[in-house]
């Protein structure tokens, strides 16, 4: 009876941050419906006879307007974050993320599905700039991990819905779906309190108090009131511009460098190409094997398994060697489906081959889950000190969805300069480079204290 009681007393103090986590996750889904949206809208409307027929130029700005804005979305939702709070900005969220599928709803024209995807693009800038500082602020150390790793996920598995979805439903009754978790969110996230952290920072210590008590279920109060006292006094005593001043150090400089190099090679390996473009490459690439959106349904799946995967093995085998093992991987993908449309390049019969396109995207994806996608933000949350770590975070960001947008808006007219088949070999050439560059430049954080971890920077 007494254990039973224990259990019962650990679950209600976690309720109200898994409730918030739970809330975060929803929110991550969203993003990945719109990134998972491409794959087979894309294809159904550059095919003869759709209702809103798209040329190549015109797909290819929907599919990069979604980074472009997350360039934009990253600065509003740091500046949210400062001045209205973390949850406040989670909720702000919801109101890009709702826009974009009113506007898919509507769509008659391109021009309604640029605003739609530029406005999901910023709603996924403003969301990476503040769900891990949410997190952060509101949960127990024992259980934060788990909480981002499940928000994470979220993405992966929105990306599968939202390719299973698009494949069966027409535009307008997929957004309509999609539309009406948003607002259940936007009630969600208006219910819950916002974090403490935000209160102390506005000197509203009886707020605080009441967001702890929410969020800890009365679970020692006074304690973390004056843990998250210390934590502001010490955050605040630092103005922004010596917070520059403090990159400016050879450590954090080099992990600085270390970090954009990173988020770059993860957006240049071909990544949204490969996401926005599937079914149609699958077309493309002449195999009937299976039938186009039955494949993208099944890669979509592998991805949620490799996610998962990724977060057992970061631990067990460390950041650089799965980096290393995931970058190989990517490249064979790459060099698989290069090798394949180099032969219908030159006419060559490829109905030997039909399973070579497939099993590179599958290769390429499940390698890109299991390490590319997850280890450049594990190594920035250890590269970096508290006090510098958001603003570090902003570059990371920002430097993100530059590249994407370039890797995603130069994707058809490379197509048209160079071919299809030397897109791919490219994307594989530079995804390689990360091989030697985590060998030569990129420590091994596993395991290591900052002090140590910034010592490794300084030898290299």
């Amino acid at each position: 009876m007494v254990q039973v009681a224990s259990k019962t007393s650990s679950l209600r103090k976690y309720l109200p941050q898994l409730i918030a986590g739970f809330g975060v996750t929803m929110v991550l889904v969203q993003l990945g419906l719109s990134s998972g949206w491409s794959s087979p809208y894309l294809a159904k409307l550059t095919a003869p006879g759709s209702s809103l027929l798209l040329t190549d130029e015109e797909a290819s700005w929907v599919a990069s307007l979604l980074n472009l804005g997350r360039f934009l979305g990253a600065f509003v939702g740091a500046l949210s974050v400062s001045y209205f709070g973390s949850k406040r900005t989670m909720l702000f969220t919801l109101v890009p993320i709702s826009l974009c599928w009113v506007l898919t709803i509507v769509a008659t024209r391109t021009e309604f599905l640029y605003l739609a995807r530029f406005s999901s693009g910023v709603g996924l800038g403003m969301t990476y700039s503040s769900f891990p500082l949410y997190l952060g602020e509101v949960s127990l150390p024992e259980i934060r991990g788990a909480l981002v790793s499940l928000a994470a996920c979220g993405g992966t598995f929105g990306v599968m819905i939202g390719n299973i979805a698009g494949s069966y439903l027409n535009m307008e009754v997929s957004a309509t779906i999609y539309l009406v978790p948003c607002i259940a969110l936007m009630v969600l996230f208006l219910w819950m309190p916002e974090s403490p952290h935000h209160f102390v920072k506005e000197d509203k210590l009886e707020e605080a108090k009441k967001s702890i008590q929410w969020y800890r279920a009365n679970h020692q109060i006074e304690e973390e009131l004056d843990a998250v006292k210390r934590f502001v006094s010490n955050a605040v005593s630092e103005t922004f511009s010596d917070k520059l001043q403090e990159l400016r150090k050879p450590a954090l400089m080099k992990a600085m460098i270390l970090i954009v190099v990173l988020w770059a090679f993860m957006q240049l390996s071909g990544f949204n190409s490969i996401l926005f473009y599937m079914e149609l490459i699958i077309i493309q690439s002449k195999s009937t094997l299976i039938e186009p959106k039955i494949v993208v349904m099944y890669v979509s799946a592998s991805a949620v398994v490799a996610s998962v995967f990724s977060i057992v093995m970061i631990d067990k085998c460390g950041r650089r060697i799965l980096l290393i093992g995931s970058s190989l991987g990517v490249t064979l993908g790459m060099l698989g489906l290069g090798i394949h449309f180099y032969c219908i390049d030159r006419g060559l019969n490829v109905s030997q081959l039909q399973w070579l396109p497939i099993a590179s995207i599958f290769l390429f994806d499940v390698a890109f889950f299991a390490g590319l996608m997850c280890v450049p933000s594990a190594v920035l949350s250890e590269l970096f000190p508290t006090n510098v770590k958001c603003i570090a975070a902003c570059f990371a960001s920002l430097a993100g969805a530059i590249f994407a947008f370039i890797s995603t808006k130069t994707y058809q007219p490379l197509i048209e300069i160079i071919g299809q088949s030397n897109v791919f070999f490219v994307y594989a050439g530079l995804t390689i480079l990360i091989v030697p560059y985590a060998l030569i430049c990129m420590p091994e954080t596993k395991g290591k204290t900052l002090q140590q971890i910034q010592d490794d920077l300084v030898k290299r």
